[in-house]
């Protein structure tokens, strides 16, 4: 293990309390010469023998081990980010087998295996056997719901479970995970909000409704982009929902604060149009596209702006947030130009000049000339 680092913590505690070796050996039973053997990180006490030696020092067995069962936020996200970019230029297994023996050692950091769950969610299809992969992420959801205790744990790893669901092929079982229907939203943050008001901290209150804004709006845009595939064939509502979401994003400057929103929503609307045959229409979302990729500044973060200027502060103090995009910078680069040059949907526009362009000029401006 990484922090066993009983020999040294051991030798400190001892001189600390200015105990001889002698001393501790008589109290626990053993020669001092045993005693001596633990300090120089020769050989461990017996197990049965922690209890005591803890108890003698004053401390946790776990302390007395150097061993830390939980990690912080920050820990969490070094290691993640870590792991992302090994995953981005090492053989998955390689990692992987890394990644095995980091969760054996912190089976009950709960906040740490779903981050590790996040991880292979992103990197999956790098791995030989990607089902294994989607199944190792959903051993490590179910411990997380039955053994952390946490409600909102329990939720990410369930909505998480619902996630690989999908990608299996599996509908029935993510309706078994949320249920069949849409659930009523009782939009308790104004009632936070009117709390933090009425206890005077305004400024946690602004915090709480900015935040609101800020994700419904997110949903918003996200659930009318899933709509509108299945609307192509009413030509008035597709039409509208465009219009409508074009509008959201440059209201609220969605595009600067979450890209990849507005990426998918014009990956959705050019694949509508093209089904439509509607192809000007369709060059066009995917103009927009592009110019959105070609403005992105590396590596990705997620930040607040001048309106949700509260914004920025709520994430750096959420556990399971991050600023930082998921994955590596260059998977992340060679997915925007393959999600339209590799995407079957676009196969029709392959020789259209304007693509092509739009594809060079795209490959340019993320540095991406013979990576792909």
């Amino acid at each position: 293990m990484e922090n066993f680092q009983f020999a040294q913590l051991f030798t400190e505690r001892r001189k600390e309390l200015q105990v001889t070796q002698e001393q501790i050996a008589h109290y626990v039973g053993v020669s001092r010469a045993a005693v001596s053997k633990w300090e120089k990180g020769l050989s461990y006490p017996d197990i049965t023998l922690l209890p005591k030696l803890a108890t003698y020092f004053n401390v946790s067995i776990d302390l007395l081990l150097g061993y830390e069962p939980q990690m912080t936020k920050e820990r969490i996200m070094s290691i993640y980010s870590t792991l992302a970019k090994r995953f981005g230029n090492e053989p998955f297994e390689q990692v992987d087998e890394q990644i095995d023996e980091m969760i054996a050692e912190y089976y009950s950091c709960f906040p740490f295996l779903l981050k590790i769950a996040q991880l292979y969610m992103n990197y999956y299809l790098k791995a030989a056997n990607p089902d294994e992969i989607l199944e190792k992420c959903f051993t490590l959801c179910e411990r997380i719901k039955t053994q952390s205790h946490h409600r909102q744990l329990s939720y990410e790893a369930t909505v998480l479970e619902a996630f690989i669901s999908i990608m299996q092929g599996k509908p029935k079982q993510v309706l078994e995970l949320l249920g069949e229907e849409a659930a009523v939203q009782y939009g308790t943050e104004h009632l936070i909000a009117t709390a933090h008001t009425m206890l005077g901290n305004q400024e946690k209150a602004k915090e709480v409704l900015q935040v609101s804004i800020y994700q419904q709006t997110v949903g918003l845009i996200s659930n009318a982009t899933e709509t509108l595939l299945l609307e192509v064939d009413h030509t008035a509502h597709f039409d509208e929902t465009i219009k409508r979401i074009q509008l959201l994003l440059e209201t609220f400057q969605i595009t600067n604060l979450n890209p990849n929103v507005a990426l998918v929503f014009y990956i959705k609307a050019a694949s509508g149009y093209m089904m439509r045959n509607q192809t000007e229409q369709a060059l066009q979302m995917i103009e927009q596209y592009t110019q959105i990729c070609s403005a992105l500044k590396f590596p990705l973060e997620l930040s607040g702006d001048a309106y949700f200027y509260k914004l920025g502060q709520w994430i750096d103090q959420q556990e399971r947030v991050d600023k930082q995009a998921p994955r590596d910078n260059l998977s992340i680069k060679k997915d925007l130009v393959a999600s339209v040059a590799n995407n079957p949907i676009f196969s029709a526009l392959q020789d259209n000049t304007q693509f092509k362009m739009m594809m060079t000029n795209l490959q340019h401006h993320l540095q991406l000339e013979g990576e792909l």
